[in-house]
């Protein structure tokens, strides 16, 4: 059940944390400037347990010395009233706060901002995965391996279709067949190495200098993973532009970019698309009356992946 803003609020204080500002608040919990150059999140539901293994995933990102910041917890506080982290803060500012997303074409300076956090993902391999998150709330044992991340993601793939099957075959013509060749084909892929996946590399998660290069990437947690930056390529370029009315265009846009000048195959992020569609069709409504539902519908159902489904490798 979410803490109501003041309840948080006082317990911080408590805490002996002054709240200087309210950043805001999203599905998880509130984040307040605590000054320091750290931040405060109070959550809604996890607990420290739960905490503790995305402290250590935030450290094994921060030991790949990308050229941006990232999080790092650096305490955790149980109180019967909630659960808290301190995190340090991250300077910046959101690249959808200056950028208009709908535009026929993304401007340079967002689609260099982009491509330049999926290139630092895909040049730092990680050395030692440790420990690994759930993936969206499914714990695996060997998901912090190579051929242990496929088998997660195809593992929560496969409860999710176990759980909305229906909803989806009824939204999506030969949706078995789709999901089917969606299986296959990602179990074939290969990747000789491990990579930090943030997945959910969106505008707001992506912080800009005043020279609009990038300066940090927040919110990791939603489907963060050790495995392919292809899959990271594929939901960013989507992810870009959900809704507006060049959404499509966008996205077809920023992949003919990672393909064409960042050696992405085309083939692979197409394929990607349709797992993470089906990965996370119900992420946000159970009964998928939501937008993010709609847009995975409209991926599945998408001539060009269907056709790489159709492909053999």
């Amino acid at each position: 059940m979410p803490i109501p803003l003041d309840d948080a609020y006082r317990l911080l204080v408590r805490l002996g944390r002054c709240p200087v500002a309210h950043i805001g608040s999203g599905m998880e919990g509130h984040v307040f400037d605590v000054g320091s150059d750290s931040v405060a999140k109070v959550w809604f539901s996890k607990t420290p347990d739960e905490i503790v293994p995305l402290q250590s995933f935030y450290e094994i990102v921060h030991g790949l010395h990308l050229p941006f910041d990232t999080p790092l917890i650096t305490e955790v506080h149980d109180s019967p009233d909630g659960t808290v982290s301190i995190e340090r803060a991250l300077q910046g500012t959101p690249l959808n706060d200056v950028v208009f997303r709908d535009a026929n074409v993304p401007p340079p300076f967002a689609t260099n901002a982009l491509m330049s956090v999926l290139t630092a993902l895909r040049d730092h391999p990680v050395q030692d995965t440790w420990c690994a998150l759930p993936i969206l709330g499914v714990r695996h044992p060997e998901a912090a391996t190579l051929n242990g991340s496929t088998s997660a993601l195809l593992d929560v793939v496969s409860r999710n279709v176990d759980r909305y099957g229906d909803q989806l075959r009824r939204s999506v013509p030969d949706f078995d067949w789709v999901y089917a060749q969606t299986v296959q084909q990602v179990r074939q892929f290969s990747d000789a190495k491990l990579h930090a996946v943030h997945g959910d590399l969106c505008p707001p998660n992506i912080l800009l200098g005043p020279d609009l290069n990038v300066t940090a990437v927040l919110d990791w947690g939603f489907l963060s993973h050790f495995g392919d930056t292809s899959l990271d390529a594929s939901i960013a370029c989507g992810s870009y532009n959900l809704y507006g009315e060049h959404s499509r265009v966008n996205d077809a846009y920023l992949v003919a970019e990672c393909v064409d000048r960042h050696g992405y195959d085309h083939h692979r992020l197409l394929v990607y698309r349709a797992l993470y569609a089906v990965l996370t069709s119900n992420a946000y409504s159970e009964d998928g009356t939501d937008g993010h539902y709609a847009w995975c519908v409209d991926n599945l159902n998408r001539d060009d992946i269907q056709a790489a489904l159709s492909d053999a490798l």
